[in-house]
């Protein structure tokens, strides 16, 4: 009976998220400049209008900048606060953890509307830096909470045996800690690059016209021109997402695998 609940839950669930794009995505490939069924045929032209249309592509291309840029700093700033929490007694790790991850409980557009007036004031302004920052803001909690997940899974006894021996802090954390925990870094760098590449919210208010992304692209497009366009993007950012995942699947299992 378990089992039954079990397969039910299972197949209820993944037809409640898949089954809506399965019913957009082919859409993508309607010769039709409208989104509706019955589809009137199949074409790749919405793909090529968007890989070569400069109305996509320079969106594609900044949203991919910022992310990167996101990623980076992210992961320097969830990494060392990670292992510094760990470094605290365990009152002061949950305290900390709370003020680090406080981010994540404020609306958008609340973060969204203090960046814009705290940029203003400094005279920084919109653009790619400003974006980079404010995303970071938004995708640093999550990679904190997955690096400290991995080191509170990591045996303490490990990083004395390497100090007792005489190892640097550097030479353990880059020998032991790291390799050991690489997953929940792997893990954190995609949370931040997908988070940075999909908000919108943040954009709308701090990216200048030479810095607009892909998200304000797709919103703009669905307020001024309804047309498949919109959905190949959605396709495309789907699969991105899909090979995100294999990755981190396969790392892990990488990790995971017992070593001679």
């Amino acid at each position: 009976m378990s089992r039954f609940i079990y397969w039910t839950s299972v197949v209820l669930c993944s037809g409640f998220l898949i089954l809506p794009l399965l019913m957009v995505w082919p859409l993508a490939f309607n010769p039709s400049s409208f989104l509706t069924y019955p589809m009137e045929g199949f074409t790749f032209d919405w793909f090529v209008k968007v890989m070569t249309e400069p109305g996509w592509t320079r969106p594609m291309w900044n949203s991919l900048k910022v992310a990167c840029g996101v990623t980076v700093l992210s992961l320097i700033i969830g990494g060392l606060a990670a292992m510094g929490v760990m470094m605290t007694r365990r009152g002061t790790q949950i305290v900390l953890s709370a003020l680090f991850v406080s981010p994540l409980v404020v609306p958008s557009v609340v973060v969204a509307v203090a960046f814009a007036y705290a940029f203003g004031r400094v005279g920084l302004g919109g653009g790619y830096f400003s974006l980079v920052l404010a995303h970071s803001i938004v995708a640093t909690p999550l990679v904190f909470l997955s690096i400290i997940t991995s080191l509170r899974g990591l045996d303490p006894n490990l990083d004395l045996a390497g100090a007792s021996m005489g190892a640097s802090r550097r030479y353990r954390f880059f020998t032991i800690t790291l390799p050991l925990t690489a997953p929940g870094f792997a893990a954190g760098a995609v949370f931040a690059f997908i988070t940075s590449f999909d908000e919108v919210v943040l954009a709308l208010f701090l990216a200048d016209p030479g810095s607009m992304t892909l998200p304000i692209a797709l919103f703009a497009g669905l307020r001024d021109r309804l047309e498949p366009t919109i959905v190949v993007v959605a396709v495309l950012l789907s699969l991105v997402s899909m090979l995100f995942l294999m990755l981190l699947s396969y790392l892990q299992k990488r990790n995971a695998a017992p070593r001679s």
